[in-house]
């Protein structure tokens, strides 16, 4: 398993810091890694286009676990504001 955060790849994203946070929560109820990145900053946030979006990142050998759970759990893949990330 990748220790550098800096590796670790998007399974998850949002407009939403909420959806954001309950994804993260979830994948880590499930044992696996994950934090919460966005390319937000906090004087003038951007809650719109990819500057807008919260990733919830997951290392590299859990990235398919995560998309795994993710989608187990939305059923289709996606929800009303976020949507998981597919392989490259």
């Amino acid at each position: 398993m990748s220790a550098d955060p800096s590796d670790w790849q998007v399974c998850f994203s949002s407009p939403l810091d909420a959806e954001a946070h309950i994804v993260r929560g979830y994948l880590e109820h499930w044992g696996v890694p994950c934090h919460l990145g966005s390319m937000r900053f906090g004087l003038e946030p951007l809650t719109f286009g990819a500057l807008g979006q919260v990733h919830v990142l997951v290392p590299p050998d859990w990235l398919r676990v995560a998309r795994g759970l993710i989608r187990g759990r939305l059923g289709n893949g996606s929800a009303r504001g976020g949507h998981e990330h597919e392989q490259e």
